[in-house]
């Protein structure tokens, strides 16, 4: 669980940089025609952009720990 809470804490280190690698490339290889690998790259966008809107609305690094932990507790216990 350590794991998941450091990237928890940590999405804009991760998330920004697969967001703009995702969409760019998606680009690239939308230009060539590459449907399939243009789907894996705008799904890695997505998910790039839905952890930043986690960490967001969940408010920063901390509470988004405490957010993941509160889900988890209540989901598995």
């Amino acid at each position: 669980m350590q794991e998941i809470f450091f990237l928890a804490r940590h999405i804009p280190f991760w998330a920004v940089p697969l967001m703009v690698l995702g969409g760019e490339f998606a680009y690239l290889f939308w230009l060539r025609k590459k449907r399939s690998t243009v789907v894996f790259c705008l799904l890695l966008a997505f998910i790039g952009a839905s952890s930043t809107g986690f960490y967001i609305w969940a408010g920063g690094p901390e509470r988004s720990v405490k957010v993941i932990k509160r889900w988890h507790r209540d989901h598995f216990t």
